[in-house]
């Protein structure tokens, strides 16, 4: 490393600013003789745009900052640290516009400055682009173990990428050869941050006894080794030199209230009522919570003796910040929704953060946990334990693992009497890319506590969970999806649409839909396969898709390459599902994984026939053999067995009326929005850990199942 590389990394820890300072090589420190008028105003220049660094605490105040910024850097463009101040004003306000090609810029002109290495490798990860920031990292700070200072710099921001395998060996080599202070204090810092406190003892222990008591180092280490005398409590040694201390606390944390008295409520009383999410976006989860809270309302308004809630609120973590889309979906989807049936929406972003020692909590051990939480169990707990408390709802219904994650603790901090854990889908044990190391933890502690209230959506959904979490299949509850009888009217642009598409394959006997995003977990690709090997064994047949998403123009360009494109529709995105729907003999989902899906359902509303993979509980929305078939493999379809079976299932259909009318009835009794309000409202009554749990069984009430 070369020494301007070695005092920009002593400058990173700038407490104004966090970056390096210092004048360029070509500029004179102020104060010494021959000064120039440039150099005073290029200080001028840092030390105001630090101000506004300093100053942009939110990202509303970063984005008031930077046409500021802008204007004073426009005249010193070519000075390092005034564009390195401009760049982290920029990220602060979620600018990220054009902000990759900049920070690549400034590397390259910089290649020794510490703090643009970092922040370059910062903006590389956050575009999931981690092999590149590694390479950079290579390139800008090589690992030389001659040179402590270097390699120490270059350890810390390896730890800082979340490259914690490459940085903890770094570190333990670096102690090997040189074993100074100053690493293994840096070390343990690095440890401690993501919870590995018993390692950070262990590093810390050869030179503890050395440490001045009233130094920073000496405070950490007593911290440290007061913390892990605290957690051997709870847990063994052996537990605890692999486990992270955050997960810890918060399974301790949620375990101090097994012994709760829940206040039983009475089961006729309408509750208050809060429904929590993540987001207000275009899923199924959000729709169906969008649904029920709207339907809860519509009750509350007319009041009586079967009302459910008597007032329900929706809580989500965000859905018009800064930004209106991720991942090209819009946020706020299903706000206009609930905002015309009068439901109140509040962002959990928004709500004041109350620190631990203020929720009322008397018990100190649990204080400390409290302190040690996972970021996102954090999160909840100093936004929503107030609000909770204050608005002394009887019902908490926490939507997907995520909002579990964050809301649960929060919830029995606040004294919540029922909380409903609500699974969307398969676990994040299956999900992989989903998984969190918390999630069991967090599920098996709060199996322990009353009050709380499994719930999935599907029987499959239960049996993946309750064997995921080793827990009885009695402690699951299934709500199904609620689905609304469908208008099958269509807007003048489907209409047209279709009737351009109808005129074109005239010579039609039989039309084939799909109702699906184009995502990769729908497998668009393979759709368009089948059409086209079903062609091949039934040319008069034609299709139609309706849906969009990020792989729509690959698919067209698979059907173009198949030459399918003449008897394929794609339709878009409709909010007249019901329009197509009734243009279908048949509707085909290929999905790999799936909650409960509410396309197959609508379809068998509308007595449409369906084909699907048994992703999820997608073969309890059909009766197999019947008003549907299930192929044999969600992972890796059978395209042909696919292709016999819907041409069999479209002839059955055409040849039998009375099989459409079975799906209409089976799908009404069983997946009706009443249906869902009815079994949520006994969820809401009961109070019981599990003696009131109701296993998802066969529907042996329904004579309509085969």
């Amino acid at each position: 490393m070369t020494e301007a590389t070695k005092a920009s990394a002593t400058a990173v820890d700038s407490p104004v600013t966090g970056i390096a300072a210092e004048p360029a090589a070509n500029e004179q420190v102020p104060g010494a003789s021959g000064q120039s008028s440039r150099t005073t105003e290029t200080d001028t220049v840092r030390e105001e745009l630090a101000r506004l660094v300093a100053h942009a605490r939110t990202a509303r105040l970063a984005q008031d900052a930077l046409a500021e910024a802008r204007s004073l850097v426009r005249d010193r463009a070519q000075d390092a640290d005034s564009r390195l101040l401009l760049l982290q004003l920029m990220e602060m306000a979620g600018d990220a516009e054009g902000t990759l090609d900049a920070w690549h810029a400034l590397s390259a002109d910089c290649p020794d400055h510490a703090a643009i290495t970092r922040g370059y490798a910062l903006r590389l990860v956050k575009e999931k682009k981690v092999e590149a920031a590694l390479e950079h990292i290579d390139r800008c700070m090589p690992e030389s173990l001659d040179d402590a200072s270097a390699s120490l710099a270059r350890a810390e921001l390896l730890a800082d990428v979340r490259a914690h395998e490459a940085s903890d060996a770094l570190f333990e080599r670096l102690i090997a050869r040189h074993d100074r202070r100053d690493i293994r204090i840096a070390f343990a810092k690095r440890l401690s941050k993501r919870g590995r406190l018993a390692q950070a003892v262990a590093v810390l222990e050869p030179i503890a006894a050395s440490l001045a008591p009233d130094s920073k180092a000496g405070r950490l280490a007593a911290a440290l080794a007061s913390d892990y005398a605290f957690y051997r409590q709870y847990e063994s040694d052996d537990v605890l030199a692999s486990a992270d201390i955050k997960i810890v606390a918060m399974k301790h944390a949620i375990l101090s209230f097994r012994q709760r008295v829940v206040r039983c409520a009475d089961g006729a009383r309408a509750k208050a009522i809060a429904l929590v999410t993540g987001s207000l976006g275009p899923g199924g989860a959000e729709r169906q919570l969008t649904r029920l809270a709207c339907h809860l309302r519509k009750e509350a308004l007319h009041g009586g003796p079967s009302a459910t809630a008597s007032r329900v609120e929706v809580l989500v973590r965000q859905h018009t910040e800064t930004t209106r889309e991720q991942n090209g979906q819009r946020l706020d989807f299903f706000l206009g929704t609930l905002n015309d049936a009068g439901v109140p929406v509040t962002q959990i972003n928004g709500l004041p953060v109350v620190a631990a020692a203020d929720h009322s909590v008397t018990d100190a051990n649990l204080l400390r946990m409290l302190a040690h939480l996972p970021p996102p169990v954090h999160y909840g707990v100093g936004r929503l334990t107030p609000y909770f408390g204050e608005r002394r709802f009887d019902v908490v219904s926490l939507w997907q693992d995520g909002t579990c994650l964050f809301g649960a603790l929060a919830a029995l901090l606040a004294g919540v009497p029922v909380i409903h854990l609500v699974f969307r889908g398969l676990p994040p044990n299956i999900r992989r890319e989903r998984d969190r190391p918390e999630y069991a933890v967090l599920y098996r502690a709060l199996a322990e506590v009353p009050g709380i209230h499994f719930v999935c959506n599907s029987r499959a959904g239960a049996q993946a969970y309750a064997a995921w979490l080793d827990l009885p299949l009695a402690r699951f509850h299934v709500l199904y999806n609620g689905v609304p009888e469908l208008d099958n009217t269509g807007s003048i642009e489907d209409v047209q649409r279709w009737e351009a598409f109808a005129k074109k394959t005239a010579d039609a006997s039989e039309t084939i839909g799909g109702v699906f995003r184009f995502e990769p977990d729908k497998r668009p690709s393979s759709w368009i396969r089948l059409a086209a090997r079903y062609l091949k064994k039934r040319p008069r047949a034609r299709f139609v898709i309706v849906g969009d998403g990020r792989l729509q123009q690959k698919a067209v360009e698979l059907a173009n390459e198949l030459g399918i494109s003449g008897r394929l529709l794609f339709a878009g995105l409709s909010s007249h599902v019901g329009y197509w729907y009734s243009k279908m003999d048949a509707k085909v989902l290929l999905s790999r994984f799936e909650g409960l899906p509410n396309v197959l359902i609508e379809a068998q509303m509308l007595g449409v026939a369906t084909l699907s993979t048994p992703a999820g509980g997608a073969g309890e929305c059909f009766v197999d053999g019947v008003t549907g078939h299930l192929l044999e493999c969600a992972d890796q379809p059978d395209l042909q067995a696919a292709c016999d079976k819907l041409a069999a299932l479209v002839d059955r259909c055409k040849a039998d009326g009375a099989t459409r009318e079975h799906a209409r009835q089976r799908a009404r009794m069983l997946f009706s929005v009443n249906a869902m309000t009815s079994k949520f409202a006994e969820l809401c009554a009961s109070t019981a850990q599990g003696a009131e749990s109701i296993a998802p069984t066969d529907e042996q009430e329904s004579p309509l199942v085969a």
